[in-house]
């Protein structure tokens, strides 16, 4: 708690941070109970899935997509309903779960290689020139969509910051302004 006489807090790092945090706690959490479960003998290289499961950025990208909507409304004074505030991380997750990737309340898994769409290493693959291509063209639109949730993370980290300064100093004490400046704005990007 700050004391009153205190100014406030001007950027996202809060938001990013604590969202990272519980992201961060949680796929720890999910990691090491999927890792008890890659017990069968079947199960040949478990560390090995487990490392590369942990690779997977998706619970750190869907809580900073979050914690960045967040800080748009709490910082910005933007009026944002609940559910444009989830949408984008519910989505993201969503694609994954339907990709391959197990959501955190299926226990079991038969197949650890499944959830990363990685080849399993100890079964040979034969796979046809047709279904290969399916394969890789479906990886490669995952790394596209991937990619650009980065960039969204990044630029709109910085957009944030920026306008967060922008509110506290320069239109310190004139809301209105502000707020038509970021009316302006949005209306010019979508030209």
């Amino acid at each position: 708690i700050r004391p009153p006489n205190e100014s406030d807090i001007v950027n996202a790092n809060q938001y990013v941070a604590q969202m990272l945090a519980a992201s961060l706690g949680l796929k720890f959490a999910d990691a090491g109970r999927r890792i008890l479960l890659y017990t069968k003998q079947e199960h040949p290289s478990k560390q090995l899935y487990a490392f590369f499961r942990g690779l997977f950025p998706l619970q750190e990208l869907t809580g900073t997509m979050t914690a960045l909507q967040l800080a748009k409304r709490n910082l910005l004074g933007l009026e944002m309903p609940l559910w444009k505030l989830l949408l984008p991380a519910v989505v993201i997750h969503g694609m994954a779960n339907f990709r391959g990737k197990k959501p955190i309340y299926r226990w079991g898994s038969a197949t650890p290689w499944a959830e990363m769409q990685l080849p399993a290493f100890h079964v040979p693959d034969s796979s046809s020139l047709p279904k290969l291509l399916t394969k890789g063209f479906a990886k490669i639109m995952w790394f596209i969509i991937i990619t650009r949730v980065i960039g969204y993370c990044v630029k709109n980290y910085y957009m944030v910051n920026r306008q967060a300064v922008k509110r506290t100093t320069t239109f310190a004490g004139r809301p209105a302004s502000f707020s038509a400046k970021l009316t302006t704005s949005e209306a010019l990007k979508k030209k």
